[in-house]
C-alpha cells in the first residue's frame, strides 16, 4: 500500500516537473494577441483561424486542444466575446479576455490542474503581447519577459 502510494506521489510529482519545463520553453506563436471569437463561433470551429494559440498547450496543460469546450461571456450589446474559456469537463485549461474592447484578447492565461502556469498580456491595449510570465505548479512567478 505504501508503495503504491509512493509511486503516485511520484507519478504527481513528475507530471508538475514537467509541465513547469514545458511551459518556462513555450513562447506565444505571435505577439499578435489572438482575436476574441463571436458567441456564435463558440458552438462551431472556435479554433479556426486561432488554432497557432493551442500550439503545445496540451504538453503544459495535460489536456488536447481538441477535448476542450468553449464558454463565453459576451460584451453588453454585442455578439464578441469578452471572455471565453476553454474548459476540459470542469476544470479551466485556457482563457482569453478583451479588457479594453477592441476584440483582441488583452489577456490569455493557460492553466494547469486549475492554477494559472503561463500568462500573456498585452499590457498597453495595442494588440500585440508585451509580458510573457511562467509560474510553478505552487503559483510562484518563476520568469517574466518583455517583448
Amino acid at each position: 500500500m505504501k508503495r503504491n502510494l509512493l509511486i503516485a506521489l511520484a507519478v504527481i510529482l513528475l507530471s508538475a516537473v514537467a509541465s513547469t519545463a514545458n511551459a518556462q520553453n513555450w513562447r506565444p506563436p505571435s505577439t499578435e494577441m489572438p482575436s476574441m471569437p463571436s458567441m456564435n463561433e463558440l458552438g462551431g470551429n472556435w479554433m479556426g483561424a486561432r488554432a497557432a494559440w493551442f500550439t503545445g498547450v496540451a504538453a503544459i496543460s495535460g489536456v488536447e486542444g481538441g477535448s476542450l469546450s468553449a464558454v463565453g461571456q459576451a460584451r453588453s450589446g454585442s455578439p464578441q466575446a469578452q471572455v471565453v474559456h476553454f474548459n476540459s469537463g470542469p476544470v479551466p485549461v485556457v482563457s482569453w479576455q478583451d479588457r479594453n474592447s477592441d476584440g483582441r484578447a488583452d489577456v490569455v492565461e493557460i492553466f494547469r490542474a486549475g492554477g494559472v502556469i503561463i500568462q500573456v498580456i498585452d499590457a498597453d491595449y495595442n494588440g500585440n503581447a508585451n509580458v510573457l510570465r511562467v509560474y510553478d505548479a505552487g503559483g510562484s512567478l518563476l520568469r517574466e519577459d518583455r517583448f
